[in-house]
């Protein structure tokens, strides 16, 4: 009875968990994998620079789906880029602002990258894909994610 007991506690707590996680969340895991989108946000053409990077960073894991624009449900990486002039109007190099927001469009990150060259795309979209990686892992419902407690539970068992 015990046992049946914890089961259907168990199941009533996961019933739960899954009624209350939040839409917009919930609809990036029901298709397998969550997804990340690339979303300029000026007309630079040096936006352009990023998207590549920012696709091969997200793909590289295997475990996140990427769209090359803004995609409903998705992560999105916000991205400004410009490049920098000396006073004269020599070209000194790169500056790479990125924005993470979740699904509901709440923004979760942001950094700004400066650099000499285009390698600085690469460097700000792989601390762009980091950090929208960690958020989604974070917002993932804990039943997807076991904890210490839940291991040592079940290997008692």
């Amino acid at each position: 009875m015990t046992k049946l007991w914890r089961r259907a506690m168990r199941m009533s707590g996961l019933l739960v968990l899954l009624v209350s996680v939040d839409p917009g969340i919930a609809q990036t895991v029901q298709n397998g994998k969550p997804c990340i989108a690339f979303s300029p946000e000026s007309d630079s053409p040096t936006n352009v620079l990023a998207r590549d990077p920012l696709q091969a960073a997200v793909m590289l894991s295997g475990d996140f789906d990427f769209y090359s624009s803004r995609h409903e449900g998705c992560w999105s990486v916000h991205v400004i880029s410009l490049p920098v002039k000396s006073a004269k109007g020599k070209q000194v190099g790169y500056a790479v602002s990125h924005t993470i927001t979740d699904p509901r469009e709440i923004e979760v990150g942001h950094a700004l990258t400066f650099g000499p060259d285009q390698d600085i795309f690469l460097q700000a979209m792989r601390k762009a894909t980091a950090d929208a990686i960690r958020n989604i892992r974070l917002s993932l419902p804990a039943s997807r994610i076991p904890d210490a407690a839940d291991t040592a539970i079940d290997a008692r068992r």
